[in-house]
């Protein structure tokens, strides 16, 4: 029984003399494999298919994204155009700012300085004032002692005098001298 694949292969073989063909009996396994060659190739197709569907829609979707982008970009233009001006402006008052302090930095240290330099000089006047105090208090404390030994004396003259009497008189006109040992009183000085 020939069938109609052997009977095309011998024909063909008629026409080529020299050609040998071997034709292998069809089995389940061959079958199965040409089946699942079929049936891999369709799932390889169906899954290029979706991938098509899938860059499509991420064309659309770069699209989208694209127009968004340059609508994003229209409308930001004026908040970053203030944006910038902001920052010079904050740049500005910042370098102001820093140039100020600066100068008060200066200005405090020279200040210091001065108050260093007046201190000390506040505190040799000081000291001068101090000195000048303490002679002035010998210098008072020996008036006073001097003014108060005038005084005794005084005193003590006035009573000698006092105790004489009117036109008692001494030697060569002078009173008498005051009792040996001290004043009439009997004070020690």
């Amino acid at each position: 029984m020939m069938t109609l694949s052997n009977t095309a292969l011998v024909a063909f073989q008629a026409q080529l003399p020299d050609t040998v063909v071997m034709v292998v009996p069809r089995s389940v396994l061959s079958t199965m494999e040409a089946v699942s060659s079929i049936v891999l190739t369709l799932t390889v197709l169906a899954v290029l298919a979706a991938l098509v569907v899938v860059l499509l829609k991420l064309r659309g979707l770069t699209r989208s994204v694209s127009s968004l982008a340059q609508r994003v970009e229209k409308e930001a233009a004026p908040v970053m155009e203030r944006a910038r001006s902001v920052a010079e402006n904050v740049d500005f008052v910042t370098m102001a700012v820093r140039n100020d302090v600066q100068k008060l930095n200066e200005s405090v240290g020279h200040l210091n300085e001065r108050l260093i330099e007046a201190s000390l000089r506040m505190e040799e006047r000081i000291q001068d004032f101090t000195a000048l105090v303490e002679v002035l208090q010998s210098e008072a404390e020996d008036l006073a002692l001097d003014t108060a030994a005038a005084v005794r004396g005084v005193r003590a003259g006035t009573r000698a005098l006092a105790s004489r009497g009117p036109g008692k008189t001494g030697e060569r006109g002078v009173p008498d001298a005051l009792p040996a040992g001290g004043n009439s009183d009997g004070a020690e000085e």
